[in-house]
């Protein structure tokens, strides 16, 4: 009688899918997680952005409204003494200010980290992790 269990590669099937079940669900996982970093990174990055331009916000408003009332004030203080003066000084006062902030500013784009940088050092890693097995 044939033995009904005994197909050539018969034996090796089932173990077969069921690694490659495994490994599929690994990398299921392993990519559910990546994309998990990613969004936190995202919402983080998002956040960070509203606040900059809210305070940013305030402190031009905050900055200008000052400055404009201070402007009028020293030259109110100036008026017979030299407001042509005054308004002289006051006015390269402000551009070395404006000059030195638009500095600080431009080198804190330039210093500043790249996007999604987790995510991407975690894609890195798994990237190496394939290439170290694909490689054994």
């Amino acid at each position: 009688m044939a033995d009904r269990h005994s197909r050539p590669g018969g034996d090796s099937s089932p173990g077969f899918l069921h690694s490659f079940k495994a490994a599929l669900a690994t990398l299921s996982s392993a990519f559910h997680t990546r994309v998990e970093i990613f969004v936190t990174e995202l919402e983080e990055e998002r956040e960070r952005l509203k606040q900059t331009l809210i305070l940013t916000l305030l402190v031009v408003f905050g900055l200008s409204l000052g400055f404009i009332l201070l402007t009028i004030f020293l030259v109110a203080i100036f008026w017979d003494k030299g407001w042509i003066g005054a308004i002289g000084g006051l006015a390269v006062i402000y551009l070395g200010v404006g000059a030195i902030a638009a500095l600080k500013l431009r080198n804190s784009f330039l210093k500043r980290p790249g996007l999604f940088p987790v995510s991407l050092a975690e894609l890195g890693k798994d990237r190496d992790h394939l290439k170290a097995w694909s490689n054994d």
